[in-house]
Order: C-alpha cells, then structure tokens, then sequence
C-alpha cells in the first residue's frame, strides 16, 4: 500500500500525471487491510474496548460480561459480515460489476468481508468455549505501556 500510494503522489507532483488505477489500488487494499487488521486484532484481544465496567467485575459476574460481549461479537459477524458480506458478493458477481479503472469483478474485493466474518466467528467460538468450558477470559495481547512511553521520549 506505501509503494501504491508513494506512486501515486510521485505520478501526480512530479510527473503531472496521476495515475488512474493506483487511486482504486490504494482503496481495494485499505479496505482489504481494514478487515483482516480487524481479525488479527480480534485474534490478539487487541481490539478497542471499553472495559471499565468488566474490569471493575470478578467472579461469575465477569464472566457473564465476557460471554455477552464475544456473543455480541459473534452475532455481528454472522450477520453484517457473514451474511451481508455473502450477500454483497453474490449480488456483485451476478450483476457482473467491476471496478471502473482496473476493470476486476467487485465480488473479490467485496470476497473480504465474508472471509473476515468466517474468521472473526471462529474465534469468538473459540474463545465462548474457553469461557463457558473452562471458565477462561482471554486477556490482550501484553504490551506494556510505560514501555512504549519511554521509548518514544528516547532518541536514536
């Protein structure tokens, strides 16, 4: 996407003439990246969240919240991206729409929303069993944030 769009701006200030296909390039890959960044984050607990009341829980009552939240997660996955996602690609194939600079049928570019809900879906299945089976929150992946603040206050 850098190489994409470093091209673009090159074509368009340096060489007055902007390329037509790295614009739709640069989009198809965002949205590509978007989602599955989404997934990966998912994957990691690394998603934003706002665990102010979760985090003041313990017990069964955490729990409960946990189950409800990754069951939320599950239920949108299914639905806007399984479903919706599904439904767009199959709508797009069969109007044959493509893009308009590169010419390429918008069902494989649409293709990531269903991937990404299948994948978002199996992990809060995975992580519902961990907390209903074994009673297991998942907790994000460790960053340490005192970390990050002193190194950012370092130079080279």
């Amino acid at each position: 996407m850098v190489v994409t769009v470093s091209w673009q701006v090159f074509s368009r200030y340096v060489l007055r003439a902007p390329s037509s296909l790295t614009e739709e390039i640069a989009r198809f890959q965002l949205i590509w990246l978007g989602l599955l960044g989404a997934v990966y984050t998912f994957r990691n607990r690394m998603h934003v969240g706002i665990d102010i009341l979760v985090a003041s829980l313990t017990g069964k009552k955490r729990l409960a919240a946990e189950l409800v939240s990754l069951t939320s997660v599950f239920i949108f996955a299914v639905l806007i991206l399984v479903y919706g996602g599904g439904h767009l690609v199959l709508m797009t194939h069969e109007l044959n729409q493509t893009s308009g600079a590169l010419g390429i049928r918008m069902s494989y570019i649409y293709s990531v929303l269903p991937i990404s809900g299948i994948l978002i879906c199996i992990y809060a299945l995975d992580y519902i069993g961990d907390v209903v089976l074994k009673g297991k929150i998942h907790k994000p992946s460790e960053l340490d944030p005192s970390e990050l603040v002193t190194n950012l206050g370092q130079e080279g």
